[in-house]
């Protein structure tokens, strides 16, 4: 166990969350105190205030000033949009023959896929 272990489960025991003294308890001695001693007294009552480091009053986000992220100019999106159509156009052009009697026989073929598994999956439970 931690060096510092008894100490934590006494505060444990005064902040409510056991109800007796647990040291006394893992160790078989009688108990120090029974019940809920008082609460905690902070070791500072008003801790310093640091200057700039206030919590916000709302919450919200609130991005630094000195943005420093790129932004991509529209020509090079409509660049990038117009290339990548072009390339979809060029591949179903080139392999309309594969894809053609693909969507064809799509339903079926997803049907079969289904329709064997769940056979598998049942043929698991029956006796042999």
């Amino acid at each position: 166990m931690a060096i510092g272990w008894a100490n934590n489960l006494d505060l444990l025991a005064q902040s409510g969350v056991l109800d007796f003294d647990a040291p006394a308890y893992v160790l078989g001695q009688p108990p120090r105190y029974v019940g809920n001693p008082g609460p905690v007294t902070p070791l500072v009552d008003n801790p310093p205030r640091v200057p700039g480091f206030e919590q916000p009053k709302v919450d919200e986000f609130k991005p630094s000033k000195n943005n420093n992220l790129v932004k991509t100019p529209a020509w090079k999106k409509w660049l990038f949009g117009l290339v990548a159509a072009g390339a979809l156009i060029f591949t179903g052009f080139k392999f309309k023959s594969k894809i053609v009697p693909f969507f064809k026989n799509a339903p079926e073929k997803v049907g079969n896929f289904f329709s064997k598994g769940w056979k598998k999956f049942t043929g698991l439970f029956k006796k042999k």
